[in-house]
């Protein structure tokens, strides 16, 4: 088996538990092909059976949008906070292990969005998240966009801006901002107004099989985040276009624990920060 190990470089603890980690898959006879701490790239050629990731949610979102396509399973270590997306602890690493390397775990399959920005029949970007996909103005003020669902208007969103979550982020910003939260299994998306100044506007579940455009109404550039760690500018003649991704996350599931069970103690965990 060949095992790539993600960590932070800007979390030393999660390089030393990469490292440390290597030591104990050695002993398992397992080969580590590369360590990727978010300062290098991995090569694109890399081959490997197994991703672990060392970190918070951040660390594993970056993960998704890098090596979800692989379609490799993932197993989240929690070494941040809430830790939403990790299944187990660091100090139980080597407790699961054998049951990991034994492929003893159940696999959560988690929809990712496919995100394009066009100009006409031109693509300018594309890129894919996990969590969420925010459209927000670029100067603070009122941002007015339009919004259409497989090519029906749905009309104006007037406010701070918008973002569509899947099911997966409906337990991030989506939630904050007044969404609901959505059954991880499902397949959906999630149109959530930011602020918004049209009391009208509420959140809106809207079919995985559909593609939701947003342009500008008002012909002023906005700001699209992914996952909120990569960004890039809506252009007023351009765009974006959401869809559910061709490939999602593999995610590990060692602990019997359902999702209803774990949102409820991890949203308790949050409350304490």
């Amino acid at each position: 088996m060949r095992v790539l190990l993600v960590s932070n470089y800007i979390k030393e603890a999660t390089e030393t538990a990469a490292r440390s980690t290597i030591e104990l898959l050695m002993r398992y006879g397992v080969q580590v092909v590369e360590v990727d701490n978010g300062r290098e790239a991995v090569p694109d050629q890399a081959d490997f059976d197994l991703l672990i990731v060392f970190g918070g949610d951040g660390t594993i979102l970056r993960a998704a949008r890098q090596y979800a396509f692989t379609g490799v399973p993932v197993l989240g270590v929690n070494m941040g906070t809430v830790g939403f997306l990790s299944n187990i602890e660091f100090h139980e690493l080597e407790q699961y292990l054998p049951d990991l390397l034994n492929q003893r775990y159940r696999l959560d399959q988690r929809m990712m969005l496919q995100v394009t920005i066009h100009q006409g029949d031109r693509v300018t970007h594309q890129g894919c998240c996990l969590n969420e996909i925010v459209v927000r103005s670029m100067d603070h003020q009122l941002n007015n966009l339009r919004v259409e669902i497989s090519s029906d208007q749905v009309g104006n969103y007037r406010g701070d801006g918008l973002l569509v979550a899947t099911p997966t982020g409906s337990t991030a910003y989506s939630l904050s901002c007044g969404g609901p939260v959505v059954d991880p299994e499902m397949e959906a998306m999630i149109l959530t107004p930011i602020a918004s100044q049209i009391i009208s506007r509420r959140p809106m579940v809207v079919s995985a099989g559909k593609v939701i455009n947003v342009y500008s109404a008002d012909g002023r550039p906005s700001l699209i985040r992914l996952d909120g760690q990569s960004q890039v500018v809506l252009e007023p003649e351009e765009i974006v276009s959401i869809r559910k991704a061709d490939h999602k996350l593999n995610l590990i599931n060692l602990k019997p624990t359902s999702f209803f069970h774990q949102i409820d103690t991890r949203l308790r965990r949050s409350e304490g920060l």
